[in-house]
């Protein structure tokens, strides 16, 4: 597999139709909403995995990132959080990542999950606003796992389930 990572643009709608997962609201979310998002109503950027290594793009996955305030005390399974304000703290949600059905178990969920912290450590580390957390929702048990081997943690026992993970000791 031969991937390169891109901001979604219009170039990519061709590639949009063929993407498969296996929780359609992913699907429909790629297909109808993550370009005008992302160019019109700017309330997240979703990047896309181009796979160009059979010769034929294919678009292999996706994720997308948007900013977010969690209540200060929903964080309380956090110790490290305990001596923060009484405010929201802000932080950046991974509001989706997906990988195409076809190409699951390769590795790509890691890949994605990984390029999406690094994004947000590099604006974390420089860029012009400050904040704390990575968030993400997972969908069921099977993404709380995934999210839990990276050190994120649940703030509910329900599905979708909020989890956080505190950046201040990546930074």
């Amino acid at each position: 597999m031969s991937l390169r990572i891109e901001p979604l643009d219009p170039s990519h709608r061709p590639l949009l139709a063929d993407f498969q997962n296996p929780h359609p609201g992913l699907i429909e979310y790629l297909r109808r909403y993550a370009l005008r998002h992302a160019e019109k109503d700017l309330l997240a950027r979703t990047y896309v995995a181009i796979d160009s290594g059979t010769g034929v793009p294919r678009l292999a996955g996706y994720f997308s990132l948007a900013t977010v305030s969690v209540e200060r005390d929903s964080v309380a399974p956090i110790p490290a959080l305990d001596r923060l304000p009484r405010f929201p703290i802000p932080g950046i949600l991974l509001a989706r990542l997906a990988v195409d059905t076809r190409i699951r178990g390769q590795g790509l969920g890691r890949y994605l999950f990984e390029e999406a912290l690094g994004l947000t450590l590099q604006l974390a580390r420089s860029g012009p606003v400050a904040f704390r957390l990575f968030v993400t929702d997972a969908l069921d048990a099977e993404a709380a796992s995934f999210y839990g081997h990276f050190g994120c943690v649940p703030l509910s026992d329900g599905f979708p389930c909020r989890m956080v993970l505190d950046l201040r000791p990546l930074l």
